[in-house]
């Protein structure tokens, strides 16, 4: 268990924003890469069939963890760090005890109907898969819960050093179960790894908080609300389009959807590292009622955003198919279409960061503007699916998340640009220039040149025109890091 710093907020003032984004960056990358090697390992040793079953199962209890718990992370980041900002550290820690509540009920209630959509949706025929996935419910909402608190009180190593314990230990846990054969529990280890981050980081003390007021704590529920339709029509629609998939398509299509998924998803810790990172310091810029630096933070993080995601995924793009056959051989070749679709939209929806985060961060107005514009991709998400799918199949899927990607990555930004009067013209039509730089050179690898290594060349020389392109933000980022 954990103690709660009688004076938090100065941990997260204390330390750099550099150092903040070192232990952030190795922090989401252990728990990224913790995902991609389940995928990776259960694909590769088991087969397409395997992966679209133990992915679809991960997906509904992500997707189920997003509806409360990953608002009340976000509370708590949010919260917790204004609070101490304000030099309040007995409310922080009466907010602290508040939310630890209410996720404790929250993943209760989200277990149990996980329990039940696993076995409506999948329909596995036993009672084991629904029973590991409302497990895996449950600690995956207590986990968000305490990464959130990590991060408010500025305790980025702890979350790290345990992040990577975790990560290890469910790793060498699941090459167990496949060793063992018992292909039944293949969740189970996922399961342990966050339970286990979740008890050593459980908040403790809250009664020597103070009592969160009314007024607060409904602007506290009403953030959660918003939060969490934000990451269920978001991030929480990437994950019910892997249910989708599983639900309408074969088993091999589920498991060439799972693998171009879980390879367009890694690049995407840029964002969540830039997110985690800048949130509690936008907060304290809302505490001190510092409009210019919050203005100012949500301009860096969009350029270099816009900067690295735009090297990664364009590079990843071009070179999608030498991509899947070296990690997951020749029987997930099907994945090749899905994965440049699925990675357009990632990058759609993590370029928005600063943006989102500007948001979430400045007033109770704010809030809801990205849930609202991510409700509304969702919906036309679910149409464009419902009309593809027929035809296209997981194909289909894979389209319709990228048209509500492009509504809920780009609404968000749109604004910001406006409210904050940001200097943005010329950095996005340097992004359009790259847009149209990689469906060209994706069409010349598919239809004009064949080979592997044509796809590697056009790749990397994709990546030399990138920076080229991008040469302000370069020259942008290297004088913050130099400051």
């Amino acid at each position: 268990m954990s103690e709660e710093p009688s004076a938090a907020g100065s941990d997260a003032g204390r330390l750099s924003l550099a150092r903040r984004g070192a232990l952030s960056t190795g922090s989401v990358a252990a728990q990224g890469l913790l995902r991609f090697l389940y995928s990776l390992i259960v694909g590769r040793l088991l087969g397409p069939a395997a992966l679209g079953v133990v992915n679809s199962s991960i997906a509904l209890a992500q997707f189920l963890s997003l509806a409360a718990p990953a608002g009340l992370g976000s509370a708590a980041t949010t919260f917790i760090a204004r609070t101490n900002g304000a030099g309040s550290h007995a409310l922080a820690v009466g907010i602290t005890a508040f939310l630890a509540r209410m996720t404790l009920l929250t993943g209760a209630v989200l277990s149990l109907i996980a329990a039940g959509l696993t076995a409506f949706v999948f329909d596995p025929g036993d009672w084991l898969e629904p029973v590991l996935v409302a497990l895996l419910t449950f600690a995956l909402s207590a986990y968000s819960f305490v990464r959130g608190v990590y991060f408010a009180h500025g305790r980025m190593d702890r979350a790290l050093f345990w992040d990577i314990v975790t990560s290890v230990s469910g790793l060498l846990l699941l090459v167990g179960v496949i060793v063992l054969d018992w292909s039944a529990l293949l969740l189970l280890p996922l399961a342990i790894t966050y339970g286990v981050y979740a008890i050593a980081g459980w908040p403790r003390g809250g009664r020597l908080g103070e009592r969160v007021p009314s007024g607060l704590r409904h602007e506290i529920i009403a953030f959660i609300g918003w939060t969490s339709l934000a990451a269920l029509t978001t991030g929480g629609f990437l994950q019910l389009s892997m249910v989708i998939a599983r639900a309408i398509g074969t088993a091999q299509a589920a498991g060439e959807y799972a693998a171009a998924l879980s390879l367009a998803t890694p690049a995407t810790m840029i964002g969540s590292i830039l997110s985690i990172t800048m949130m509690p310091t936008m907060a304290h810029a809302v505490g001190r009622d510092d409009r210019d630096s919050l203005r100012k933070q949500a301009d860096l993080t969009t350029r270099t955003l816009a900067l690295l995601l735009g090297l990664a995924f364009g590079c990843l793009i071009v070179a999608s198919r030498p991509l899947i056959a070296v990690l997951f051989g020749s029987r997930f070749q099907g994945a090749d279409a899905i994965l440049p679709i699925l990675m357009a939209a990632s990058f759609v929806q993590s370029v928005n960061v600063g943006a989102v985060t500007a948001l979430v961060t400045s007033h109770r107005s704010t809030v809801r503007v990205p849930s609202l514009l991510s409700l509304a991709g969702v919906v036309v998400g679910l149409g464009v699916m419902a009309a593809l799918v027929p035809t296209l199949s997981v194909t289909g899927v894979a389209i319709g998340f990228l048209v509500s990607a492009v509504i809920s990555g780009l609404g968000p930004i749109l604004v910001v640009w406006r409210a904050h009067r940001m200097q943005w013209t010329g950095l996005f039509v340097r992004i359009a220039c790259g847009v149209v730089l990689v469906g060209v050179l994706l069409v010349v690898t598919r239809e004009w040149i064949g080979g592997y290594w044509a796809d590697v060349v056009l790749a990397l020389g994709f990546a030399a025109a990138w920076l080229v392109i991008m040469l302000p933000e370069l020259r942008i980022l290297r004088r913050s890091i130099a400051a």
